[in-house]
């Protein structure tokens, strides 16, 4: 007769080892809400609040939600505090004001000699008015947030130690491409500015679906690159 007191051993989805990071096999998408000023995942509002540590930055151009022919930021990064999940690599996007002042925030980090992923972001919803027509085409007040970038050094290490051995791992980066989110963009990380300047363009002019799906297939630029300065800063 077995014991049923005794603790049984099952292995279906593994779990995340202690003192290490978790990355997902799916990505967990996190989006900024510019509504509601809030971090959600898919219907789950996680409050306002958050810092975090960026593990990669890259660079998009096209189309997200209802935000067509936009420039983005991509952002894979780990919870410090707040409410969203820790301990946990999950991925976001910003765009024109808070895509704005998170590159003046690490411009003036960089001036400094120092690389920003070794430090601590810590983003804030800011509230705006502004105008916007109905479907009626009737122009109506409307308010909306932006996210405002402060960063911070660091007094513990353990997370950046973690980070650097998520970065180690080729398995690791393999998972840290967003297929579903990007999925109507092309990357713009190893595009020269003329390059990027000439893709918007026609963007801009064309059916940009089309012209998505066309380079998805046939430029290896259409899938996200690594960032090699924050891997290497965070590996050394």
């Amino acid at each position: 007769m077995s014991n049923t007191n005794t603790k049984a051993k099952i292995d279906v989805f593994g779990a995340k080892p202690k003192q290490a990071l978790l990355v997902p096999e799916i990505p967990i998408a996190v989006r900024n809400n510019c509504q509601s000023g809030q971090w959600v995942i898919g219907d789950t509002d996680y409050g306002s609040k958050v810092s975090m540590t960026i593990l990669k930055f890259s660079k998009f151009f096209g189309n997200l939600g209802q935000t067509v022919n936009t420039l983005w930021g991509q952002l894979w990064f780990v919870a410090e505090s707040g409410e969203l999940p820790q301990g946990v690599l999950m991925v976001t996007y910003i765009k024109s004001r808070s895509l704005n002042d998170f590159n003046r925030l690490i411009a003036s980090v960089q001036a400094n000699g120092v690389e920003p992923a070794t430090g601590i972001f810590i983003p804030e919803f800011v509230k705006h008015s502004g105008q916007k027509p109905d479907e009626n085409g009737v122009v109506k007040p409307i308010n909306y947030y932006s996210l405002k970038w402060r960063w911070q050094e660091r007094t513990d290490w353990s997370i950046i130690h973690q980070a650097a051995a998520v970065l180690s791992e080729e398995s690791n980066l393999s998972r840290m491409i967003d297929l579903e989110g990007s999925r109507k963009m092309v990357c713009l990380d190893d595009l020269s500015p003329n390059e990027t300047a000439s893709l918007m363009a026609a963007h801009t002019n064309s059916n940009s679906d089309a012209l998505v799906l066309s380079l998805n297939a046939s430029n290896d630029t259409a899938l996200p690159s690594e960032n090699e300065p924050v891997a290497t800063a965070l590996s050394s």
